[in-house]
């Protein structure tokens, strides 16, 4: 029999990985998947909940088999959604449906090691501002890095309307696009305070009395800093963002991060003809682009200094994570396991589980990709 690490059933009991009572299942004949593959399923004898092998496997419910691996590697070298999905034989849905999945395990397994890393940095917080749907919903990606390592240890996302100068044209268009949109209420300051949030709980979690946290002079966050409850050992840090973007720049991290992405992703280079259309779609495609940043990307390309060949490693091993877990966490990802999200709930933040259940809100009538 295959090990069944819990039930899959929601409502039961045994649900939990976590639970020390191991659960009991028996065998209950066999189906067949799209391949007409023979399937064995099994029963759970607490719920007696009815389900095959294939319910813990990655590519549960799916025609089609992706390499997940050649999928990442397209989508962090500027491929858009229909330029993979020409490499690939099949439909966008097809594309951005595995994208999705790879997604969630993303950010069950970032969960799992910023709830339990020791914060031995200072942190930046920032603005990554892309579009999405059309250039009048301009968003802004509010990401938290660690100043030396460059780790990325949170994001969240909102859109807002769109500023600066405008043609009559824009103007007129501007009203009409806007007469049916949603915008969420105060999404800035709330996006901003639930970072701060994050920012606490690293703190709580670390063996450090006092943090630095870095941003610009943007007023939204000074006064959220001040609002506060939990900012008490923390130092807020302001630098203008005028000043030149260069290594001595103390958002630095957070430049760079920049940078990287509007190099990488295609969606969010700069007046771009592939631009995301669905607020979620969006948001999981930069989710799997930040796990591959924290652990497979090099932290450092050039490998010499004064002469000696530098040990390569990742942003995570920068952060402190040890070279055999950042490893192992980093091919989790590739792995054929599925993570439902009963088992990991406890560990998302408020945006991470909301993204996970496809909830995050979107413009007038968002396209599918």
């Amino acid at each position: 029999m295959h090990n069944i690490p819990y039930c899959p059933n929601s409502e039961c009991s045994t649900n939990n990985s976590e639970e020390e009572s191991k659960p009991e299942f028996r065998k209950r004949g066999f189906g067949k998947n799209y391949q007409s593959e023979k399937i064995q399923r099994y029963q759970c004898k607490t719920c007696w909940h009815v389900f095959n092998i294939n319910t813990f496997h990655i590519d549960y419910y799916t025609h089609k088999k992706i390499c997940y691996k050649s999928l990442v590697d397209s989508l962090v070298s500027s491929s858009g959604i229909r330029d993979m999905a020409r490499q690939f034989k099949c439909k966008p849905k097809a594309i951005q449906n595995r994208i999705d999945r790879l997604a969630r395990k993303a950010s069950a397994l970032t969960a799992q090691i910023v709830n339990s890393i020791n914060l031995n940095e200072d942190l930046v917080a920032d603005g990554l501002e892309s579009f999405i749907y059309s250039q009048f919903f301009p968003t802004n990606i509010n990401i938290l890095i660690g100043q030396r390592s460059q780790f990325l240890y949170f994001f969240n996302a909102f859109y807002f309307h769109r500023k600066g100068r405008m043609t009559d044209w824009q103007k007129e268009r501007a009203k009409e696009v806007y007469r049916n949109a949603q915008f969420e209420e105060k999404a800035p300051s709330k996006a901003f305070k639930q970072l701060l949030d994050v920012v606490a709980d690293l703190l709580d979690n670390s063996t450090k009395e006092t943090l630095t946290l870095d941003t610009d002079e943007n007023t939204i966050y000074r006064y959220q800093f001040k609002k506060h409850e939990r900012m008490g050992n923390v130092q807020h840090r302001t630098t203008n963002s005028q000043k030149k973007r260069n290594s001595q720049n103390k958002l630095f991290s957070c430049n760079y991060l920049d940078r990287e992405t509007r190099k990488d992703m295609a969606e969010h280079g700069r007046e771009t003809t592939q631009f995301g259309r669905n607020m979620n779609n969006s948001m999981n495609r930069f989710s799997v682009y930040t796990f591959w940043h924290n652990f497979k990307k090099p932290y450092r390309i050039n490998k010499w200094k004064n002469g000696k060949e530098i040990e390569y490693k990742t942003h995570a091993e920068a952060a402190g994570i040890s070279r055999g877990l950042a490893a192992e966490i980093g091919n989790r990802l590739f792995d054929d396991s599925r993570i439902h999200f009963f088992t990991v709930k406890h560990q998302l933040n408020s945006f991470q589980a909301a993204l996970w259940k496809k909830e995050l809100m979107n413009p007038v009538n968002p396209g599918p990709v």
